[in-house]
């Protein structure tokens, strides 16, 4: 079964079009930077993860994610809102949709971003352990030690609003729907099935990043033809908010090549 996403599109549907994927745990808001500043040039659309922000839950009688499931919804949204080619920008598991997208629908891209992500995240045994452990004890008990993963120390320290915004977030999302993502993630390998992509296509890390250091992405970036690799200073696993001024300028001078 594909799952439904709330989704929001901003911007004139005659500009070229553009689609964001958030990390695990958080939702469409982590773009909203972003969105500001390219809301004149792009079609946007941000979508919310299944049982995140306002998208429904996946079934409790639904007990896996097939492959394909979230990159299927995707695609669906896309096509509700006429988009047919567009950009991307993922980070986390928004960046391993990217990944997919590249391996099973690379006509529909125009270019991809992908930001704070790998051929392979952490272990499948780790990712099923974090499942249980949320089924067990609940992300409003867990949110805490979670977010606490996300950002750089530097941002812990002087952004104390924002850590406590997105562990409220956190404690919001489905237990059910975050456990079968987390076994997902854990399922997916990308490891001999990427090419080189001929597309423009540009890699984000942040130096302070422990789930996905930018050494993960130097690997990811071999298998797509060595793109060019960025590495953001005092930067943890999600830029757009950790940095937005910074992540906006990156992407905004990607895209503005990209489409000439």
């Amino acid at each position: 079964m594909t799952p439904v996403l709330n989704y929001e599109t901003l911007g004139d549907r005659k500009n070229p079009a553009l689609v964001l994927a958030h990390p695990l745990g958080m939702n469409l808001h982590v773009w909203d930077h972003l969105v500001e500043h390219l809301k004149d040039s792009f079609h946007i659309l941000r979508f919310d993860l299944p049982g995140h922000g306002k998208s429904k839950p996946v079934a409790p009688e639904i007990t896996a994610l097939n492959e394909t499931s979230i990159v299927d919804a995707v695609l669906n949204a896309c096509d509700s809102a006429g988009i047919q080619q567009f950009h991307f920008v993922g980070t986390s598991i928004g960046g391993m949709l990217g990944q997919q997208l590249i391996i099973n629908h690379r006509d529909r891209l125009l270019s991809a971003v992908l930001t704070n992500t790998g051929l392979v995240i952490g272990t499948r045994e780790g990712w099923l352990r974090r499942q249980a452990d949320v089924i067990s004890s609940g992300l409003s008990n867990m949110a805490p030690t979670l977010v606490s993963r996300w950002f750089s120390k530097v941002f812990t320290a002087t952004r104390p609003d924002q850590v406590v915004h997105w562990t409220e977030e956190l404690s919001k999302v489905d237990d059910h729907s975050y456990g079968l993502l987390s076994a997902w993630i854990g399922e997916r390998n990308f490891i001999g099935e990427l090419t080189p992509l001929h597309h423009p296509t540009i890699l984000i890390a942040g130096s302070d990043d422990m789930a996905t250091p930018p050494s993960l992405l130097a690997t990811l970036s071999l298998s797509l033809g060595n793109p060019p690799l960025l590495a953001m200073p005092d930067t943890g696993h999600v830029p757009s908010v950790e940095q937005p001024e910074q992540f906006t300028h990156h992407v905004k001078q990607f895209l503005a090549t990209a489409c000439r």
